[in-house]
């Protein structure tokens, strides 16, 4: 079955992985959870741990002071390749359908954070009491989820897996709903239906217009209000409703990456997804949506300084929801000309009424 993971090092500093009991979570501090692509699965540990390292790249790229803050990060992993199944399976019923492995993200880490002694019997059956609205939505907020690719079909599931277990423990619609506004959800290489996800968790999705897997995926569904996104070469931003934005735009063909770790730079090959003796490029992969690499992808930054910003809104309980376009923000502590010229990046890029960033 699908599991998350956390990674550390043994004192000779080897990593080492560690599949999380879902059942004995209970998440307490912001926390990341990396809903990793359709190669990623159970039994391929170098993935995994190449999915969490990746993680761990793009939040040590926070600005200071935030990357200081400590942050838990995990990785789910796919049960087995079975899985496209399961994303056409969502694609034909995207209001409701939750396959089993959603089920169990959302059992572990979502209903501890909104029931009082929840659980399952053998049979099944969910019981727990509804905590007060205000203190689901605070503890909602440690909540951030990073989909990629297939793991955009699994956060949209957990949402809807959520949504029916709330509901049959008592909680209201509307207050369920409600609630889980307050997770967070940065989908990148989306290939869900965002015109029918509207009022979900609060999400990002990003999409690039020449992505050949997210255009299959198009022609087959054709969700209208991503049509747009086929045409954009440069970088467009549309707000879908009050928890949703559409972010798209052509990636270059470029082969290389500039990456920094740990004060160390270096230019690294884009592994493809499709292997290059077909001569058929994807531009699906990974770096394209995260990196920070303004010459490889209009999206340099856009994932690290949402992710930022969502970790950060744990800090104040009391503040307001931040809506999608508050994500994609710079930071505090960006330095001026680089946040200066972000946000020029971001306000030319707004489909729409004019949104200052």
């Amino acid at each position: 079955m699908a599991k998350l993971w956390q990674r550390s090092r043994s004192a000779d500093g080897k990593s080492q992985l560690h599949d999380i009991s879902l059942t004995d979570l209970r998440i307490e501090k912001p926390s990341v959870i990396f809903l990793s692509g359709y190669f990623t699965t159970d039994n391929q540990p170098g993935f995994i741990a190449g999915a969490l390292k990746r993680l761990e790249e793009i939040m040590g790229h926070r600005p200071a002071p935030h990357n200081e803050k400590p942050v838990d990060l995990y990785a789910w992993s796919h049960s087995s390749l079975t899985n496209i199944f399961n994303m056409a399976a969502y694609n034909l019923r995207p209001a409701s359908r939750a396959s089993t492995a959603a089920y169990s993200l959302a059992q572990g880490v979502i209903m501890p954070l909104v029931a009082k002694d929840f659980k399952i019997d053998g049979d099944g059956n969910l019981s727990g009491t509804p905590l007060p609205l205000d203190e689901a939505k605070r503890n909602l907020r440690n909540i951030t989820f990073f989909g990629y690719s297939a793991g955009t079909i699994v956060g949209q599931e957990c949402f809807n897996a959520s949504m029916q277990m709330m509901q049959k423990i008592g909680y209201k619609a509307e207050d369920a709903r409600a609630a889980l506004h307050e997770v967070a959800l940065v989908s990148a290489g989306n290939v869900s239906r965002p015109s029918k996800e509207k009022d979900r968790f609060t999400t990002l999705y990003l999409v690039a217009s020449n992505d050949k897997i997210i255009r299959a995926k198009n022609r087959i569904w054709a969700p209208l209000k991503t049509l747009f996104a086929r045409f954009a070469r440069n970088l467009n931003i549309k707000k879908l409703s009050a928890t949703s934005a559409f972010i798209s735009a052509a990636v270059t063909r470029e082969k290389f990456e500039w990456r920094m770790r740990d004060g160390k730079t270096w230019k690294e090959r884009i592994t493809p997804l499709i292997p290059s003796w077909t001569m058929i490029k994807s531009y699906h992969e990974l770096p394209h949506y995260v990196t920070h690499d303004e010459n490889l992808s209009q999206f340099a930054k856009i994932v690290n300084f949402s992710l930022t910003n969502a970790v950060n809104r744990a800090e104040d309980a009391a503040a307001p929801r931040l809506s999608p376009l508050d994500l994609i923000r710079p930071p505090q502590g960006v330095p001026a000309n680089d946040a200066a010229a972000y946000a020029s990046k971001i306000e030319k890029a707004m489909v729409g009424k004019d949104v200052r960033i």
